[in-house]
């Protein structure tokens, strides 16, 4: 199963850090987005990330982990699951109350990390490919589909969708409606995964995947885009590489 689990750590010593990215570089489905030893830091990270996996120590100067979880657990993914690690196991009631995925007590054997790991993968991929299926599914009859963004649930149709773009600043996709309101999607998500929803969605570039049924044409020297009114006003243009591949997908007289 494609996909990848993205991380971000949060522990007031750089040591802990280091030795966790170390022990979780041995999953190469794991990607550290970033560390840091500041709970006032760790909120602004966590918002903008939106990582799969949080590791937050309790104990902190000024905020405590949990306190921490509690100042954004308005502003973070639903399914943002949260490892809390300490040395003092009393904060462990405290972390279950708090809705702990699990806790992990330092120094932790390479067992207990695993058997973390090996939990949440089995929850993260089986509830991605269920969502996948399910979208495929609903989109291909262009019936309504529930989609979860920071913000909350929205329901779409496959035309209210005009495109993806990559946001190199963002490190994600986001989806661009055809209101022309944009939705910051999840960072594990990948444009192979934006692709398998709908036949309908087809790259152009390496950042940028367009509904195809709001694509008008494609001028075949300068590769410039052009998307049906009310859209004509938005400059697109494909790549030399991605268009041999929309040819190959259209019946072409």
């Amino acid at each position: 199963m494609n996909g990848e689990i993205t991380v971000v750590i949060v522990d007031d010593e750089a040591a802990s850090i280091r030795n966790l990215s170390k022990d979780l570089a041995a999953y190469p489905e794991i990607k550290i987005l970033e560390t840091t030893t500041s709970a006032e830091k760790a909120r602004n990270i966590i918002i903008r990330q939106q990582p799969d996996l949080l590791f937050l120590d309790i104990e902190m100067p000024k905020m405590s982990g949990i306190e921490l979880l509690q100042n954004i657990r308005a502003h973070i993914h639903a399914d943002t699951r949260v490892v809390f690690y300490t040395a003092y196991d009393k904060y462990l009631l405290e972390a279950l109350r708090a809705s702990a995925f699990d806790y992990l007590l330092k120094p932790y054997l390479p067992e207990e990390l695993d058997a973390i790991i090996e939990r949440f993968r089995l929850g993260f991929y089986q509830g991605k490919m269920n969502v996948e299926q399910s979208l495929r599914r609903l989109l291909a009859d262009n019936c309504k589909f529930a989609i979860q963004t920071v913000t909350g649930l929205m329901l779409l149709k496959r035309e209210d969708v005009l495109m993806f773009r990559f946001s190199e600043n963002l490190r994600c996709w986001q989806m661009l409606l055809s209101d022309r309101t944009e939705y910051k999607l999840r960072m594990s998500l990948t444009g192979k995964d934006l692709l398998n929803m709908s036949v309908s969605f087809v790259q152009i570039s390496q950042n940028c995947i367009v509904n195809i049924d709001h694509l008008c044409s494609i001028e075949h020297k300068t590769l410039e885009c052009k998307l049906y009114p009310p859209f004509n006003d938005i400059e697109l243009c494909a790549s030399r590489r991605y268009y041999s591949k929309i040819k190959e997908l259209l019946e072409i007289i």
